[in-house]
């Protein structure tokens, strides 16, 4: 029988998995039958649907459900040790996707270093000067020898040089002691996202749409790619363009093979001269001159080292008392009391013991920091200081070359002093004390994103946990623009943080960060931490917090256009908010389930849980909720064409939106409301309406409603016969729709092109259009807008006089409405 032991992956683990079923001789309906009959039996209202069991047995996963690998499991055999050896793997695998999924990615090239010197032939294999530069560079060599700043230096020269616009740069993390090397289709996604691919669609694309999509983008316009830290050629592998004119800089401590046309480019310690160069660069020409033999014997004891030379130099410039040949001497000794062969831990080492207590434990503690940079007041937080401390410690380690000073006051370790500082912590701080240090930060992030959120989403605050304030106080977020700022300069931190937290214990704690961050992570698209960050709230022990990161990520499955997996979400945090008696929460999530209902164009069902979830909210007095209910009751009136009781609706929405400041109903409903005016006869209400909707989508910087408004505002048009300002709404709405991956408008766009291009006497063109909806529409589920295609492509063959594909598509648009109940 197929053990779980040795899987890497959720993709060979659900392989082994389906082998298990196979060896049984269980069918996968079978299989999913015993599965819900012992959930039953045991109490459990968890009751998945065939699609869901069937799903954890098949290829492509990002996750898995432990629970459900158990009970697959246990379904299958008797034995509890084989049920717990298949959960542990899943779990252990988990947490390595997880911790492979933060990455740290740029759309700009770190800053060039002024402490640069030497490496001109170097340079020059790379940039290839007086020739054409090689499409893929490796630069290899040991820790410390200057590989990533020789890295930046030469991308700086190819952006100033050849004028580049697009610039890409990743942290690999291939020699991280306590993180597992990026994904790197997780750096893809953030690479996509860097050249303006939506969220959604990233998530719509499988692994070779990503890698496709990536390259097309990124053919003709000459990118200039950083990969730095890589662990080995399989890792960047997905991240080589495949057209020339651009080239990739890759940094690695190993030799890279494999890579076909890479160009190799090794580095060995500086020769004397240039570390002598890079000595007069950092403590001063004049400084050197004074002891020229003594300064040689200083770069001969750290091995001639770039990193471990800008280290010295630090401890040389604070220590300006002593002699460069008591420098050299106390180098000479640390190494010959430790034993220490390793020049660039040598200099580490001892820069370190110069080091004040306070700024030493600093160190240690930033090494353990799950992220890759933090600000002054993360630092704070984890050191247990106040920002005044924090920033005089900050400086101490910056003028000792331990830590770097990155943009906008962000502070990070190279990697291998990272390492170094790591080990120490284990070895001098009790885990206890680090235990303390996380959760200071922690507690921090909290409260900090806390109050981000408060700005971000106001109208949302009864949503979100009331969280504990931190010693270290947050910043002053006085817009929404500081705000989303932060969050978006903090979200690899906010979610490794989480992660740890629940890792440490915190489990209760850390899964209050679903519902903090849910409406950032949504609006923002960043669906895969929005699943680390829900999934660690599902396994929380309190069923309300685990039914509100199922509706969580039932939302995103939805913006996904994974319908059913949505609709299987939110019947699963009905379940536990009924279980709980939380009526207020029940109706958000049956609202929820509604929407889903209405994209399958089931829209009895969509309106009833509408209905049902007014009532609930009005008791509650939920008046945030409540006008959303109102606003979907709106459109299902609109949907059958009941325009009167849909105006009302709207109206008694659109009131509360405005009471309540939520900005982003406020624009949808006056879309809609313009909808009706228009479908009335009152074109000029209804143009005012949607253009009041585009304005305030605008300046909300909002893409939903501003595309919304778009199509509204381009189908009237065409109507009143403006055909060319109609297509261009058209256009610009089906453009932000793509990039924004919003499905559903997609296909509205498509079918108001054709409608104004058959207006326009371009048959052909209409026909085009509407097969393009008609493709999307079917891939979505949307019946209505399938019917609209067909309904379009028949107008347009009608007019060519192709009565047989006429006839067709009208017979097919009639069954559809029939179908779903409008005719």
């Amino acid at each position: 029988m197929p053990e779980p032991l040795g899987a890497g992956s959720f993709d060979e683990l659900a392989a082994r998995l389906n082998t298990l079923r196979g060896r049984h001789g269980v069918s996968y309906r079978e299989l999913h039958r015993r599965v819900v009959r012992a959930r039953r039996t045991a109490g459990n209202p968890d009751l998945p649907v065939f699609n869901t069991v069937y799903r954890c047995l098949q290829p492509g996963r990002r996750r898995m459900d432990a629970d459900l690998v158990a009970d697959i499991v246990r379904a299958l055999t008797a034995d509890e040790a084989v049920v717990a050896r298949w959960r542990q793997v899943c779990q252990v695998i988990a947490g390595l996707t997880a911790d492979s999924s933060w990455v740290t990615v740029a759309g700009e090239l770190p800053a060039d270093s002024t402490e640069f010197v030497g490496r001109h032939a170097e340079l020059a294999a790379i940039t290839g000067d007086g020739e054409r530069c090689s499409p893929v560079v490796v630069i290899d060599g040991m820790a410390g020898v200057g590989k990533t700043s020789l890295a930046v230096r030469a991308a700086h020269r190819l952006v100033h040089r050849d004028g580049v616009a697009v610039r890409l740069w990743a942290d690999l993390r291939g020699y991280d002691a306590d993180r597992a090397p990026a994904d790197p289709l997780a750096v893809l996604d953030e690479f996509l996202r860097r050249l303006g691919v939506p969220g959604g669609e990233i998530h719509r694309l499988g692994p070779a749409g990503r890698l496709t999509t990536y390259r097309q983008l990124l053919a003709d316009r000459r990118p200039v790619v950083v990969l730095d830290n890589a662990a080995d050629a399989d890792q960047v592998r997905p991240l080589l363009p495949d057209s020339p004119g651009g080239v990739v800089l890759i940094t690695s401590r190993r030799r890279l093979t494999g890579l076909a046309g890479a160009r190799i480019v090794h580095l060995e310690a500086f020769q004397g001269t240039e570390s002598l160069d890079m000595l007069r660069r950092l403590v001063g020409a004049a400084e050197i001159a004074e002891d020229t033999e003594a300064a040689t014997r200083i770069a001969e004891l750290v091995g001639h080292l770039p990193l471990a030379l800008t280290v010295v130099a630090g401890r040389i410039r604070n220590r300006r008392d002593w002699t460069l040949r008591d420098h050299a001497a106390r180098l000479a000794e640390r190494r010959g009391s430790l034993r220490v062969e390793d020049e660039l831990e040598n200099a580490i080492g001892l820069s370190y013991a110069d080091l004040p207590a306070e700024a030493a434990l600093l160190l240690r503690l930033l090494a353990i920091h799950p992220g890759r940079d933090v600000d002054t007041r993360a630092a704070a937080a984890l050191a247990g200081v106040d920002l005044r401390a924090a920033e005089a410690l900050l400086g101490e380690l910056v003028a000792g070359s331990l830590v770097q000073r990155r943009v906008r006051d962000r502070f990070g370790l190279h990697d291998v002093v990272r390492l170094y500082a790591a080990g120490l912590a284990r070895d001098v701080d009790a885990a206890s004390a680090r235990r303390a240090a996380l959760g200071r930060l922690f507690d921090y992030y909290r409260h900090a994103a806390s109050r981000a959120m408060d700005r971000y989403a106001p109208h949302e605050r009864d949503r979100r946990p009331e969280v504990s304030t931190s010693d270290v106080p947050p910043p002053g977020f006085g817009d929404v623009a500081a705000a989303t700022e932060w969050l978006d300069a903090e979200r690899h931190n906010l979610v490794g943080i989480t992660a740890l937290a629940e890792e440490q214990g915190r489990h209760e704690d850390a899964a209050t960060m679903s519902p903090i961050l849910n409406r950032y992570l949504y609006n923002a698209l960043h669906f895969a931490d929005a699943e680390i960050v829900h999934g660690i709230a599902i396994r929380a022990a309190d069923p309300l917090i685990q039914a509100s990161a199922r509706m969580s990520l039932g939302a995103v499955y939805l913006r996904s256009n994974r319908y059913q997996e949505s609709i299987d979400q939110f019947k699963q945090a009905l379940t536990r908010y009924d279980a709980g008696g939380d009526r207020a929460s029940w109706a958000r999530a049956l609202n929820n389930l509604g929407n889903a209902f209405d994209r399958l164009s089931d829209f009895a069902a969509a309106e009833d849980c509408y209905r049902q979830a007014l009532l609930v909210h009005r008791a509650t007095g939920n008046r945030t909720s409540e006008s959303r209910a109102l606003g979907n009751l709106g459109n299902s009136a609109m949907r059958v064409g009941d325009w009167d009781k849909a105006a009302t609706y709207l109206d008694e929405a659109l009131a509360i939106m405005l009471e309540v400041g939520d900005r982003v109903g406020e624009c949808l409903t006056y879309g809609n409301l313009g909808t009706v005016h228009e479908q009335q006869g009152h074109f000029a209400e209804a143009l005012d309406h949607f253009r009041r909707a585009l304005v305030t989508a605008r300046e909300f910087g909002y893409p939903f409603p501003e595309t919304e408004a778009l199509l509204h505002i381009g189908v009237l048009l065409a109507r009143l016969g403006e055909h060319d300002d109609a297509l261009a709404h058209l256009t610009e709405a089906l453009d932000l729709a793509r990039r924004n991956s919003l499905g559903e408008f997609e296909i509205k766009a498509l079918n108001g092109i054709g409608v104004a291009l058959g207006d326009l006497g371009d048959a052909a063109g209409s026909i085009a259009r509407h097969r393009e909806a008609l493709a999307v529409a079917e891939k979505l589920g949307d019946r209505y807008e399938q019917a609209r295609a067909h309904k379009g492509i028949e107008q347009g063959a009608a007019v060519t006089g192709d009565s047989g594909v006429a006839d067709d598509h009208g017979r097919k648009a009639q069954d559809l409405l029939t179908e779903i109940g409008l005719r």
